[in-house]
């Protein structure tokens, strides 16, 4: 009897070891499934603010190259192989990850290097190996400006072995080194093209008249919509407007940033419906450019058209069409440059009523001479 328990003693520790060896298989494997990590650098539809690349945000694509065992990115990238070649990375709901459709594994030797763009469907993608450089070109910035995408490059994650340490928290859309689940490769997305936002007031003295006024319409006027990009071995620390390359400008279009009154359609009585003296909130959505390196001699335009209104009775009182060159307006912006905001702030003037008084002289009208007798009447 006493051999018999001893048996199956032996018997069930063998089946917890089995048990054991069954589960670290499993979670070795696990671990050697590539995921990953987004995170937008600071500042798809609309630009993207803050730094996460929410779990809601379009697919991005991705390249991975494959470096032998004691070869660095920095040393050996012309000699590395692709692994990836422009993989589309989506996020997964069951999983709560951002994976392939198709499952990637960790080599057990050597290791990858990783670059990204997004999102995967805006431009059309390479990469070189032998410089690091990505190149996305066919991309085109929609004229309907409530449609435009924010169009995205990663810095190069080189010389990886394995996913690292941060976790993506979809629920919360934040990143945690602390939080339990699944880990990834870390992607930090930077913004390719130059964010433009306008905000409008009335004059102070014009206000405080009485007076005060609706924009009508605001475009941008003759800015390029389509273009190519390169950029070589971007790292964390580099700012995009100074390592992207667009060339080969193509057709040049007109963004309609607002075609309805501004503050509101409905003009009625009141201040509170007008433009007032302090900046307004962005008249209409902001709008991703293409960057521009140097607007002299080549520099887009804004047309404004506004209209003037008596604050008391809300009395329309003539429109006014204007057209500004971004180079007339501020000699400290001179460009357009990748990952920049922009705002400008309008302020709508009147020309002030003045006068210049003046007298007629008197009208000479004849002198003449009046003898007095000494019988005057009385």
């Amino acid at each position: 009897m006493k051999k018999f328990f001893i048996l199956a003693a032996a018997a069930l520790v063998a089946i917890a070891a089995c048990s054991k060896n069954e589960a670290d298989t499993a979670a070795y494997e696990q671990s050697r499934v590539i995921n990953f990590n987004t995170v937008a650098n600071k500042a798809t539809k609309a630009p993207i603010s803050g730094t996460v690349y929410s779990y809601n945000l379009p697919s991005f694509g991705v390249f991975a190259s494959y470096l032998e065992k004691n070869k660095t990115w920095a040393a050996n990238k012309a000699s590395a192989t692709r692994y990836m070649d422009d993989v589309e990375v989506s996020f997964n709901d069951a999983k709560e990850i951002w994976a392939p459709a198709s499952t990637y594994y960790w080599p057990l030797e050597g290791s990858l290097t990783f670059i990204a763009y997004s999102p995967k469907a805006a431009a059309t993608a390479t990469f070189a190996e032998a410089t690091g450089t990505l190149t996305l070109s066919a991309f085109t910035v929609n004229t309907t400006v409530a449609n435009q995408v924010d169009l995205l490059y990663s810095s190069v994650n080189a010389d990886r072995t394995m996913n690292e340490s941060y976790y993506v928290d979809s629920a919360n859309s934040k990143n945690s080194e602390n939080a339990d689940g699944d880990k990834g490769v870390n992607i930090k997305f930077k913004h390719a093209l130059a964010q433009v936002i306008f905000k409008a007031k009335t004059a102070d003295d014009v206000f405080d008249a009485g007076m005060s006024f609706k924009i009508d319409t605001l475009v941008v006027n003759a800015a390029s919509t389509a273009d190519n990009m390169t950029v070589v071995n971007p790292a964390d620390g580099d700012a995009a407007a100074t390592i992207t390359t667009w060339t080969n400008p193509k057709t040049n279009a007109n963004f309609v940033v607002r075609a309805d009154d501004f503050p509101n359609a409905t003009v009625a009585t009141g201040a509170a419906n007008f433009l007032g003296k302090t900046l307004s909130d962005p008249i209409g959505d902001a709008l991703l450019m293409i960057p521009v390196t140097a607007f002299a001699g080549t520099d887009p335009t804004v047309t404004v058209k506004y209209t003037l209104y008596r604050l008391s009775d809300a009395l329309p009182m003539g429109s006014k069409e204007v057209t500004i060159h971004f180079d007339d307006i501020d000699d400290t912006v001179a460009d357009w440059q990748a990952g920049k905001k922009y705002v400008y702030n309008l302020t709508i003037d009147l020309q002030k009523i003045y006068f210049n008084p003046s007298i007629t002289d008197w009208v000479d009208g004849g002198s003449q001479d009046v003898d007095v007798p000494d019988d005057a009447r009385s």
